[in-house]
């Protein structure tokens, strides 16, 4: 006999366990989320008791460690690193005993919040964050593992959530156009720059310059480098800029290697703009918010973003920015940076003339820019998911 629903009485707390694997990985998009969603859902803790599963057994990795170095760009190599694929093999291996100690340790919690896509199999009512569908809508740019990964598990998640995240209004339409799934299971909850991005001076230390072998003048692209980033369109619209002009502002790629890139190293060269570009791999967050505050700009020229980070960072330090005017980013950025089509090479290089020569437009884009990312906080971020928690838990 079944047992009778229980009724959500919204004065308790809510005893939620997060999947918080991606805090043990290289620290990218999703791990900075959990990292800071679990911080602000802390200080909201009168209404959520919540449990990161794997971070109660061992300590997560510091972010600054995750390429191997507090500054990763003294050892980072231009060529991307050899696949090894027994350690994929192995990751493998080891996820099955994960999936059964969290699936044993879900059944204690009223709510399960999977924050990265998939959730992992389990009778507990469950919320799924969705950032962005680009491996349904892009396979080409995504790794062949990742691909399989979601043909045999998205569908079987989707069914399971009772409810959802989205990381922003695009990013919600996308699911429920594609997916078909109905706009009120849906909650748009935006992120945030993390603490150490603040408003500072637009100098440079020289400390920092100098391990970077950086003038006090620069472009900056900061991204994991994959294909959907559009690194490739970004040099062609530096090529085009006028060698002098190249030699006075250089173009700094902050990121560490992801996939399908491999030729980028033969890119550089083939565009002859190999003594103007530095590769400094992944960068930790007091180094990258030096950079963003004393870049001349911030270059993104993506082509698909669930809500695009970077260029909010790089407001909230008081970096002007250059972003694409597709998907997610137009909420992000609004009109407080420079949007422009990812495709039209011209158009990018005229703004990075224009940003290097024009001082007061310059300025006028570093003012905007601050003042709106000033509007998105964490606090609000948690509030709203502990609201989509109480949601989830009244539809069960």
């Amino acid at each position: 006999m079944r047992k009778p629903r229980r009724s959500l009485d919204l004065s308790e707390r809510i005893r939620v366990i997060l999947n918080d694997r991606v805090l043990f990985l290289p620290r990218t998009g999703v791990g900075h989320y959990v990292r800071q969603l679990l911080d602000a859902l802390k200080a909201e803790s009168g209404e959520v008791e919540l449990h990161p599963f794997l971070s109660a057994l061992l300590p997560p990795r510091r972010p600054e460690k995750a390429s191997g170095g507090v500054d990763a760009e003294a050892g980072f190599s231009l060529r991307p690193p050899r696949k090894r694929t027994w350690l994929g093999r192995l990751r493998r291996v080891l996820q099955r005993p994960y999936r059964a100690a969290f699936r044993w340790q879900a059944r204690k919690f009223r709510l399960y919040h999977e924050p990265n896509h998939i959730p992992i199999r389990c009778g507990v009512s469950t919320v799924t964050t969705i950032h962005d569908l680009s491996v349904l809508v892009h396979p080409e740019w995504h790794p062949a593992d990742r691909v399989r990964w979601y043909e045999r598990e998205f569908d079987a998640g989707l069914r399971q959530t009772c409810r959802f995240i989205a990381a922003s209004e695009f990013t919600k339409h996308e699911m429920v156009a594609r997916l078909g799934l109905s706009p009120e299971r849906i909650d748009v909850t935006y992120q945030a720059a993390r603490p150490a991005f603040t408003s500072r001076s637009g100098c440079v230390p020289r400390a920092v310059r100098a391990r970077l072998e950086l003038p006090d003048k620069f472009f900056l692209f900061v991204g994991t480098l994959e294909p959907r980033k559009n690194v490739a369109g970004l040099l062609v619209a530096y090529a085009a800029l006028p060698q002098t002009l190249r030699r006075r502002f250089p173009l700094v790629i902050a990121g560490g290697w992801g996939w399908k890139i491999e030729a980028l190293h033969e890119l550089i060269a083939s565009h002859g703009v190999q003594n103007e570009t530095r590769l400094v791999g992944y960068l930790n967050d007091a180094t990258l918010a030096a950079l963003y505050a004393g870049c001349t700009a911030f270059v993104w020229p993506t082509l698909y973003e669930g809500f695009g980070l970077p260029p909010l960072e790089a407001m909230t330090c008081g970096g002007p920015v250059i972003v694409s005017n597709v998907t997610s980013l137009p909420e992000v950025v609004g009109d407080a940076g420079v949007m422009l089509d990812p495709h039209d090479v011209p158009a990018w290089s005229e703004a990075m003339r224009r940003m290097a020569e024009d001082a007061a437009w310059r300025q006028q884009w570093c003012r905007r820019g601050h003042e709106r990312a000033l509007t998105f906080t964490w606090q609000r971020c948690a509030r709203q998911t502990i609201a989509c928690y109480q949601a989830a838990l009244q539809s069960t």
